[in-house]
């Protein structure tokens, strides 16, 4: 179910993709109706695992919205798991080096044979470390989005979750400059104030919990009730 989602970045368009924020396979059905592109499940930051993630995926399915796994480990015994259990793809944090990244790859035609380029593989990009080696990332073959993560970059580089410093947005400027000279897509997380800086520096993966989507809604709702 991903080869929309690939072939909408290929044109330069935006994939939506929500954090569904922990078990909540309800909302799946309902995202799907609203328009979202892929469901983001996330067992690296919710205490949700395997179960959990399961009857997601299965939720996903249902309603025929794509969804990727966002896993707490780079293992390999870790991310088949959730292949086997028909995730449409991978999300995989603090993916330092080209061969980590080739070896996702090689991970996901091992667990799918056949079905590999079917599925929506992601490596995450979060680490100094990483940015100084996104040229060598961003030519291993396989990898279909490249996420860039701000925050944990930033606390790397100022102790400060989520701090915007002129170090860490050249940073960001910088790997998104050379994924986008290598033709590679790529995304970060992005509030609505953000979306045209978002878009100025080429990104097509838009990275958006559900937390966000209730907090633009709850702040419209107290406006109108309060009006």
């Amino acid at each position: 179910m991903t080869s929309k989602i690939k072939e909408k970045m290929k044109r330069g368009e935006v994939a939506v993709a929500v954090n569904l924020s922990g078990r909540n396979p309800d909302i799946v059905e309902h995202l799907a109706r609203l328009g979202a592109d892929l469901a983001f499940i996330d067992c690296e930051r919710t205490g949700i695992g395997l179960d959990a993630a399961t009857d997601l995926i299965r939720a996903s399915r249902a309603a025929g919205l794509p969804c990727v796994v966002r896993s707490w480990s780079r293992s390999p015994e870790v991310l088949v798991r959730y292949l086997d259990r028909k995730a449409d793809g991978i999300v995989v944090p603090h993916v330092e080096s080209a061969a980590e990244a080739a070896s996702i790859v090689e991970l996901v035609r091992y667990a799918c044979g056949g079905a590999a380029a079917e599925k929506l593989v992601v490596v995450q990009i979060e680490t100094q470390a990483a940015v100084k080696v996104v040229d060598a990332m961003a030519a291993v073959p396989g990898v279909d989005v490249f996420l860039v993560g701000p925050n944990d970059l930033s606390y790397e580089m100022t102790g400060t979750r989520g701090a915007r410093t002129p170090e860490v947005n050249q940073a960001i400027e910088h790997v998104a400059a050379r994924l986008r000279h290598a033709g590679r897509a790529f995304g970060m997380p992005a509030r609505l104030n953000e979306i045209a800086a978002f878009r100025a520096l080429g990104a097509t993966f838009l990275y958006y919990p559900v937390e966000w989507l209730l907090e633009r809604g709850l702040e419209e709702l107290k406006r109108a009730t309060a009006a």
